[in-house]
């Protein structure tokens, strides 16, 4: 299964995989608008407006409105949502959310109550990631370290020897149970648990742009910013397995449209999604490949010697 969809002449700025009865491709091709496909398929299942209106502060009625109806056709609740007043991460059941509203304030809301996270000494929060399943929040400071907080309980502090440069775009994916935490600082990627300890770290020989990884923690994907290649890792140990360049995905994806553009050579990859089963989906420019891991290359697995 791998298809493609031409949608729009400008940047996607984000995708999600959602799962259900019916797993879905979420699509956001503004802020406030999402579109929605069939994840076997790309048939379109049409689209939502978020609007929140004139709305200045999250104590008023419109927001907690406008959080209620951020759930897509199959009835999931959707994961990241960038508003006017911030961007919000929500769990799956979306009794929870944490709101980052400036450089280093979190905000998580449990059933209507709102407390801010202590971020210590931190200025800036450049990376936030959160469990979807049991609150677990992940977040890496300007200075590249990594603070972990169990709902609004700080778990700690942790020096991985990341760094923050304005080159690198860091990023952090969670796995459903915080079973695993993959942080990125573009040049490095650390695998840790909930409790900070790091399981396996792995300098990488290119700039990585995005990262993501399964709900289950099995895949984590990563997307190569100078030669657009595609990248998945065994999420246990960081063993790379498959690798492929994006447009040779895309050129090799069914072609949902009976018109449609391909992205022009050298177009950078965008927002990245994987899934339990191995879908993998990404965006270049306005165009949205779901492929999976039996369209790529397979990559021979370390084997002790005898």
């Amino acid at each position: 299964m791998a298809w493609r969809i031409h949608l729009t002449n400008q940047a996607i700025p984000a995708l999600d995989i959602l799962p259900g009865k019916s797993p879905l491709l979420a699509v956001w091709t503004q802020r406030d608008r999402v579109a929605y496909f069939d994840l076997e398929t790309g048939t379109s299942l049409g689209e939502q407006t978020h609007l929140l209106g004139s709305v200045d502060n999250r104590q008023h009625p419109r927001w907690a409105e406008y959080i209620a109806g951020l759930v897509a056709p199959n009835k999931a609740v959707l994961p990241v949502v960038n508003t006017p007043l911030g961007m919000v991460y929500l769990t799956g059941d979306g009794r929870m959310r944490v709101t980052q509203v400036r450089a280093a304030q979190l905000f998580l809301e449990i059933d209507g109550k709102e407390l801010q996270l202590d971020a210590g000494e931190a200025e800036a929060f450049l990376a936030v990631g959160l469990d979807r399943f049991l609150g677990l929040i992940a977040a890496l400071d300007e200075a590249g370290k990594l603070h972990i907080y169990q709902q609004h309980i700080p778990v700690g502090v942790f020096d991985f020897g990341l760094t923050a440069d304005e080159d690198y775009q860091p990023n952090i994916a969670v796995a459903f149970g915080g079973g695993a935490l993959f942080v990125t600082d573009g040049r490095r990627i650390v695998l840790t648990d909930s409790s900070g300890k790091g399981r396996k770290q792995l300098d990488v020989h290119y700039f990585i742009r995005r990262i993501a990884c399964s709900p289950n923690g099995r895949y984590l994907a990563t997307s190569d910013a100078e030669t657009g290649v595609l990248r998945v890792y065994a999420g246990a140990d960081l063993t790379i397995t498959h690798q492929r360049h994006a447009i040779d995905l895309v050129l090799a994806a069914t072609q949902v449209q009976l018109l449609a553009d391909i992205p022009p050579m050298g177009t950078a990859l965008g927002p990245l999604a994987v899934d339990n089963q191995g879908h993998v989906t990404f965006a270049m420019s306005g165009v949205v490949c779901l492929t999976d891991l039996t369209q790529m290359d397979e990559l021979p697995r370390p084997q002790p010697l005898l």
